[in-house]
C-alpha cells in the first residue's frame, strides 16, 4: 500500500489525487489545468503539485503555470509551486527560462526559492541564467541561497556553489546551516568532511540535516563518519550513527564498531541502524548476538527486535534480551 509520508494533509490530498488518476494520465493533466483557475489557493497549490508530479507528461499545462508564475498578485506559494512544477518537466519546459530567470528577483521567497531549483532542470539551456544565479548567492533568504547555489553546480560551477554552501555551513546562523546541509548533500565525496564537522553544530536541525545529506553522499562519506565516531561529544558520534544507517550495507562494519562506544545511547542508535538493514546486515549477527548481553536494557531489547529484522535466527529460537 502506498504511505504518503509528506508533512501536510494538503499533500497527502494531491498523492492521492495523483494515484486515482494515475490509469489516464490525459484526464489527470486536462484536470488538474482546470483546477489551477480554482478560487480556492490550496487547490490551485495541489494542481500544480499534481502536474508537477507528472514530469515531462503534463507538458500541455505549461502555458497555465507560466501564467500564474508570472502573476505578481498570486498567493506566494502557488506561484513557488507553479515554478518547481515547471522545473520538474526537464528540458521539455526550456520555454519558460526567460520567465524563471525574471522571477528570481521576485520579492517572494518561495518564488525565488523554486524559479532557481527549476532552472537547474532546464539542461544546459540554463547556463545562460549563470549570472542571475550567482546574484542571489548573497539572498537575505538562505533557502533562496542555497537553491542557487544548488543549482549553479548542476550547472558547472560546483566550486563556487560549494565554497558558498559550506561558508554558510559555518556559520552560526542556524537556519543557514541547515539550508547548506541539505544541499550539501548533492555535490559528493568533497561535502563529506565539512558535513562531518557539521555533526557537531549546536542546532540539533543541522546535525539531523547534516547526517541525512552524508547518508545522501553514501561510502565516498565513510572515512569522514569513522572519524566522527571518535569525537568526545556522544551527541556527534550519535549522529554519526545515524549518517551510518542512511548509507546502508558499506557501513555496516562501521555501525558494529559503535556497539562498544562507552554511551548507551550511540550503541542503541547502531543497533537500530542494522536491524534496519534487515537481511542485508548478515555479517552483523555475532556483533548483535553480543549486544544481547550490553549493560542497557534497552540496547539489550532493541537488539533481540534488529536480529527478528535480519531474520538471523529460527522463529521458534529468538533470542531473547537478558
Amino acid at each position: 500500500m502506498l504511505q504518503i509520508a509528506l508533512g501536510t494533509w494538503v499533500v497527502a490530498w494531491a498523492g492521492h489525487a495523483l494515484a486515482a488518476h494515475a490509469a489516464d494520465r490525459a484526464t489527470a493533466t486536462a484536470s488538474a489545468i482546470e483546477r489551477l483557475g480554482h478560487k480556492d489557493a490550496w487547490v490551485r497549490w495541489e494542481a500544480a503539485y499534481v502536474l508537477g508530479q507528472q514530469g515531462p507528461q503534463a507538458a500541455d499545462a505549461l502555458p497555465d503555470l507560466e501564467k500564474i508564475l508570472a502573476n505578481p498578485a498570486e498567493e506566494e506559494y502557488v506561484r513557488g509551486q507553479a515554478a518547481w512544477a515547471i522545473g520538474r518537466m526537464g528540458p521539455m519546459a526550456a520555454r519558460s527560462l526567460p520567465l524563471l530567470v525574471r522571477v528570481l528577483t521576485s520579492k517572494q521567497v518561495s518564488v525565488r526559492r523554486n524559479a532557481a531549483h527549476a532552472l537547474a532542470e532546464l539542461g544546459p539551456a540554463a547556463r545562460t541564467a549563470i549570472a542571475d544565479l550567482e546574484t542571489l548567492l548573497a539572498d537575505e533568504d538562505p533557502s533562496v541561497q542555497a537553491s542557487a547555489a544548488k543549482a549553479l553546480g548542476k550547472l558547472g560551477q560546483e566550486a563556487r556553489a560549494r565554497a558558498t554552501l559550506e561558508a554558510m555551513l559555518r556559520g552560526a546562523e542556524g537556519r543557514g546551516a541547515y539550508w547548506a546541509a541539505r544541499a550539501l548533500g548533492e555535490f559528493g565525496p568533497e561535502a563529506a568532511p565539512p558535513l562531518a564537522h557539521a555533526l557537531a553544530h549546536p542546532d540539533p536541525d543541522v546535525r539531523r540535516a547534516a547526517a541525512f545529506a552524508l547518508g545522501r553522499i553514501g561510502a565516498p562519506a565513510l572515512s569522514a563518519l569513522r572519524h566522527a565516531l571518535n569525537h568526545s561529544d556522544p551527541t556527534v558520534r550519535r549522529q554519526a550513527v545515524e549518517a551510518l544507517g542512511w548509507i546502508g550495507p558499506d557501513a555496516i562494519s562501521s555501525l558494529c564498531a559503535a556497539l562498544s562506544d562507552p554511551e548507551p545511547g550511540v550503541r542503541r542508535a547502531a543497533v537500530r541502524a542494522l536491524g534496519r538493514l534487515g537481511p542485508a546486515a548478515q555479517q552483523a549477527v555475532p556483533a548483535l548476538l553480543e549486544a544481547l548481553r550490553d549493560r542497557d536494557a534497552e540496547v539489550r531489547s532493541t537488539a533481540a527486535e534488529s536480529l527478528k529484522q535480519i531474520n538471523a535466527c529460527d522463529p521458534g529460537r529468538t533470542p531473547q534480551a537478558e
